[in-house]
């Protein structure tokens, strides 16, 4: 045997990249050494209890999320309602302008001067400063000057006239008693032929905070066809003395008697400076 023989047969089998032995006379890819030990590396499952780090898909379920609280929608306000909104503040409006115009009017009313007679304001009235009293002075009324009265107005068979007669304070009933006796006495001066007087009347009065008293009746005349005459006085008492505005009106009647009140009604004591 020669040496190149040796040298061929005691060459030992050197492994390929592939896991195969490569020799000189196979030097290709060989089959796999069955001595050699080859490992592999399996993936181990993590120990129970243990999650790994990272992040998990988990099932959707409708517990998952927090409550949410649930509100009702408001109903859409129909356009009917800003209809009715409108038209009630339209008539708040005009409601509060014709407040407003007869406001002004009724200032405006209250503040127009009537025309005075004397030195009273308002309505036409007689402001009699020597005996104290003022009374209303109608249309159709005219002033009388004579000079046994204080003032007076005369309109056809009506007369009214004031007068002033000193004297001590008297007490109520003297006071309606001497209002009676004054205006017969006044009537027998201006209505002639008086002869008796029936359903006679008194009664007591405030005026502007002074007692006073009124009297009433009718007179009989003494002639057949004379027509009676209604007759008034009223009396006020101040300090010591006491004013009168007597009244007559003839022939007596219902429209002469309201005519004749509503001037005897109206008096009142005369403010003087």
């Amino acid at each position: 045997m020669s040496v190149a023989s040796l040298s061929r047969g005691s060459e030992k089998p050197r492994p390929s990249g592939s896991g195969g032995v490569t020799t000189a006379e196979r030097p290709g890819p060989q089959e796999p050494d069955p001595n050699r030990t080859v490992r592999h590396r399996w993936p181990h499952p993590a120990p129970p209890g243990q999650q790994p780090p990272g992040t998990q898909r988990l099932p959707y379920t409708p517990d998952m999320l927090p409550d949410v609280p649930q509100y009702e929608a408001r109903p859409a306000r129909s356009g009917w309602w800003w209809a009715i909104v409108v038209g009630g503040i339209a008539v708040l409006v005009a409601a509060l302008a014709v407040a407003a115009i007869l406001w002004m009017r009724a200032q405006t009313g209250a503040q127009a001067p009537a025309e005075p007679v004397g030195t009273a304001a308002g309505p036409p009235r007689v402001t009699d400063t020597r005996s104290q009293v003022s009374y209303l002075l109608p249309p159709g009324w005219a002033k009388a000057d004579d000079p046994s009265f204080t003032s007076g107005i005369t309109r056809g068979g009506a007369t009214v006239v004031a007068f002033r007669e000193e004297g001590p304070t008297l007490s109520a009933e003297q006071l309606q008693a001497r209002a009676g006796s004054v205006a017969l006495d006044t009537a027998r001066r201006l209505l002639p032929a008086v002869d008796s007087r029936e359903d006679v009347r008194t009664r007591m009065l405030e005026l502007g905070g002074l007692p006073a008293a009124t009297a009433s009746f009718r007179v009989v005349f003494a002639g057949a066809g004379q027509d009676p005459a209604y007759v008034r006085v009223v009396a006020v008492q101040a300090g010591g003395a006491i004013s009168y505005v007597y009244g007559s009106t003839v022939p007596d009647g219902e429209a002469a008697r309201q005519a004749l009140d509503a001037i005897l009604d109206s008096v009142t004591p005369a403010r003087t400076p």
